[in-house]
This record gives structure tokens, C-alpha cells and sequence, in this order.
């Protein structure tokens, strides 16, 4: 039975390895028990390099590994793909070692991962700085993001499967459990994965799906704890494995609330808008996509430059929108006030984006104005005259946005009135011929009767 004990030594792919003891409990192999299996850690002998022995339970030893493998190894050299490089224990290859331990039949052989799981931050409510965990969610949506592109997907994310690695401070992370791995290149396995709660969609229960983009919901509550967990609300209330508990996903709850206003208030309306659009999808292509994640957060680190005016653009190009239509028309004493009033509210980045939005809205180019104001308004305290009066210039661009459509709207309804009132009054004319041509026929046949009597 394998494995027989720690410290044993063993000849694997023509080189010597030893098993590890568990760091824990003395005596005890180095094991992590899985969905599909258990993962040993093993060392190399000759020189010393940790390596993960992957040992599959009876059900889940397909020939068809060999394949995967192939295919998921092509992959290794992405990021976040380390244990993709992989080799399988074969019985044309190791008819000794199967003799001896059968078990180990289609076992994997890959890269030791020395880090610990996401849900090990989870549940030990470890605090990351603000910093770290938009850097660790930023390289997690660009690698699912890369993934997607490539026409892959994990298909069973969660929070065990997701290794943290600390290099010089910094955080990263590194996917495992790979053997479940979509590609066009494989077939649909029998036994998909059911996911796991707190981060399956409800609306994939009953019907799971075999696709690039099945990790869109997954990928996007993992995002979602990544970035929030700086805040102490946020780790106070997470459930366990995952922030939301069973059964709370797309519902109406207290942590459902309390992660909304928490992106909104760390980074703004763009990443809690695409948190509520997950939240409320319906079916896997209306999660957003990882592309999508990955450029809200990319645009959250990119540094505010002041846009200048072009003197060549003409009001053409923003038909109905005046220059500076909304923010600082006083004159140049009360403009100047007002810089020196918020000089403690906005750094230099801060006075950048503030010029850049304003100069957008100049230009006429209102949802990306409105975009610039959303995430200046963030870093500014909520009572201060400044937040005001950006509130202020963000509902009128919003009504100027929203103009359009309401005139649509209404015009629609005029010309549906104007519609309803021709086709009433042809049907009223219609009515009133029928009846005459009834009558006149009636007529006639009373006037022929009595003709053929006479």
C-alpha cells in the first residue's frame, strides 16, 4: 500500500526519491488529500528539489491522462500554470514500481508548489495590504484572462485551488488541480466537477457546462475576495472556505451588500458594477469575462495624465455639449479658492486626474468624463465641499447622458399615439362602409322579392 512510510526511498522515472514527512505530525508522510486524489511531497535525492507525487483513487485512474497531460503541459510556461509540467507514471515505463504499488498507475509527477492556499488566508482571516490584493487579483484576472484567450479554463476554481506564493513581499499564485482542464483539444470527461460552495453559480446546478468560459463566475467571487480582503468588515464576516456561505450566492444577503460597497468604496463604480453583473447573470456568458476584469484593474494602477485640449476639435464632434458645461464657472479668484481649499484633499495624482477629467468633459466625451470623476470622487472625504460638488457635476453629466434616450422615448410614444389614432379612425370608417353596403344590399333583396311576387 502506498505510500509505506516518510523517509522511504523509491525509484520513480529512473531517478531516486524519497517521501517526505509531513511539517506537522512526526512520522506521518507529507499528504494533502483532494477531490481526485492525494498529493505526496517528494525529494529528489540527487539534488534535494521537492516535487509533488499526484495519486489518483481508482476511479479517476483514466488512460486517458496521458492525453491531458500532453495537452496541459504545453501550457506550463504561462503564469500560474507551474504544475502544468508534469510526467505520468506508465506500465510500459515503471513495470517494477506498478508491481510493487499498483496504486500508483497514471500517478503525476510535478513541480512542488511551496506556498499556501487561498483558502488558507480564508480561513486564518490573515490581513493583506490594500496594495497586495489588488496586485494578487490584477495577476489572477490576467492570467484567467490568458487562459480564456488560449481557449482554457480551469472548470473547478475555489479557493483550495489557488496557491499564494510571497516573493520579496509581493504576492502571486499559482493553479493546481489541473486534471479537469478545458481545452478544445480534449474530450469532455464523464465525471465534469460539480464545484464547490461559495463559489459554484446557482444557475450551474443542475446543468454544468463544458466550456472556455464555465470559470467566469468562479474566477469573478475569487477576484472579488482578493481585492477585499484588506478591509476588516470583509474578513470579519467571511464565512470560511469562501466569503459567501452556501446557498448565498446571487441572493439578496448581508455579505452580498457588504462586498459591493466595499469594491465600490477601495475602487470605484466600474469594479462593483462588474461584481453586480456577475452577481445577477443568468447564464455563463453574461459573467464578464476576464478580459474585462483584467482592464478595470490594470486602468486602477495606471497613473492620471492631463489630457490637453485639442484646438482642431470642433463642436461637431459633441453635438448638444458645451465646453466646461458643467464644472468651475466662476471666475479666476473663486477657481483659485477653491484650488487652495482642497490642496489637503488631493495630492498631485489627485489634481492630474481631476484636470484630466475635466478636460474630457471639455472635449464632449461625457462617459468617459464621468468615468474619470467616479474615481476621483472615491479618495475624497464624503462631507468635504469638493465630493459635493462632483457629485454634483457626476448627476449632470449622468442627465445629459441619459437625454438622448428619454427624447427617444418619448418621440416613440408620440408616434405610437399618432399610430393608434389613424389606425382607430380607418377602423371606425371601415365600420361605418360595411353598414352602408349591409343596408343597400338588404334593400335590394326586399326590392327583388317582391318584384318576383308582383
Amino acid at each position: 500500500m502506498f505510500p509505506p512510510e516518510h523517509n522511504y526511498l523509491f525509484s520513480l522515472l529512473g531517478q531516486d526519491y524519497r517521501i517526505e514527512e509531513h511539517p506537522r505530525f512526526a512520522g506521518v508522510p507529507y499528504g494533502q488529500e483532494g477531490r481526485q486524489g492525494t498529493v505526496y511531497k517528494i525529494v529528489r535525492q540527487e539534488d534535494h528539489e521537492s516535487f509533488a507525487l499526484k495519486v489518483f483513487r481508482p476511479s479517476f485512474r483514466y488512460p486517458t491522462v496521458m492525453k491531458k497531460s500532453e495537452v496541459i503541459s504545453r501550457y506550463s510556461s504561462l503564469a500560474g500554470l507551474k504544475s502544468g509540467s508534469r510526467r505520468i507514471i506508465h506500465p510500459q515505463e515503471s513495470k517494477e514500481l506498478l508491481s510493487t504499488y499498483p496504486e500508483l498507475l497514471y500517478a503525476v509527477v510535478m513541480p512542488w508548489i511551496e506556498a499556501e492556499t487561498w483558502n488558507d488566508i480564508l480561513t486564518s482571516r490573515r490581513e493583506l495590504s490594500v496594495e497586495n490584493c489588488r496586485k494578487l487579483a490584477g495577476n489572477f484576472a490576467g492570467t484567467m484572462m490568458e487562459l480564456e484567450e488560449h481557449g482554457l479554463a480551469h472548470t473547478d476554481l475555489s479557493s483550495s485551488n489557488v496557491m499564494i506564493e510571497s516573493t520579496a513581499g509581493e504576492l502571486n499564485f499559482q493553479l493546481v488541480d489541473l486534471e479537469d482542464l478545458y481545452s478544445p483539444q480534449l474530450e469532455e470527461p464523464d465525471d465534469l466537477p460539480d464545484g464547490i460552495d461559495g463559489y459554484r453559480a446557482p444557475f450551474l446546478e443542475q446543468d454544468m457546462q463544458w466550456s472556455p468560459y464555465v470559470d467566469r463566475f468562479s474566477g469573478g467571487i475569487l477576484i472579488a475576495e482578493m481585492l477585499t480582503w484588506c478591509e476588516p468588515g470583509i474578513r470579519e464576516k467571511c464565512w470560511g472556505d469562501s466569503f459567501f456561505a452556501p446557498g448565498e450566492l446571487q441572493q439578496e444577503n448581508e455579505r452580498q451588500s457588504i462586498m459591493i460597497q466595499t469594491l465600490e468604496k477601495l475602487y470605484g463604480l466600474p469594479v462593483s458594477g462588474l461584481f453586480e453583473r456577475l452577481w445577477n447573470a443568468e447564464q455563463i456568458q453574461q459573467c464578464p469575462s476576464f478580459g474585462e476584469w483584467s482592464i478595470v484593474l490594470e486602468a486602477l494602477s495606471a497613473p492620471a495624465v492631463p489630457v490637453a485640449m485639442d484646438s482642431d476639435e470642433s463642436e461637431e464632434d459633441s453635438p448638444g455639449v458645451e465646453p466646461s458645461s458643467f464644472l468651475f464657472h466662476d471666475d479666476e479668484n473663486a477657481v483659485e479658492g477653491r484650488r487652495k481649499s482642497r490642496e489637503h484633499l488631493l495630492d498631485a495624482e489627485g489634481e492630474n486626474r481631476l484636470a484630466r477629467a475635466r478636460s474630457i468633459e471639455q472635449q464632449g466625451k461625457l462617459t468617459a468624463a464621468l468615468w474619470e470623476y467616479g474615481r476621483l470622487i472615491d479618495g475624497i472625504p464624503p462631507g468635504s465641499s469638493l465630493h459635493r460638488e462632483i457629485e454634483i457635476v457626476i448627476s449632470l453629466i449622468q442627465e445629459k447622458l441619459d437625454e438622448p434616450e428619454e427624447e427617444q422615448i418619448t418621440n416613440i410614444g408620440k408616434i405610437r399615439e399618432q399610430y393608434k389614432a389613424t389606425t382607430d379612425g380607418g377602423d371606425n370608417l371601415y365600420a361605418k362602409l360595411w353598414i352602408v353596403l349591409l343596408g343597400a344590399s338588404v334593400v335590394i333583396i326586399i326590392v327583388a322579392l317582391l318584384t318576383y311576387l308582383l
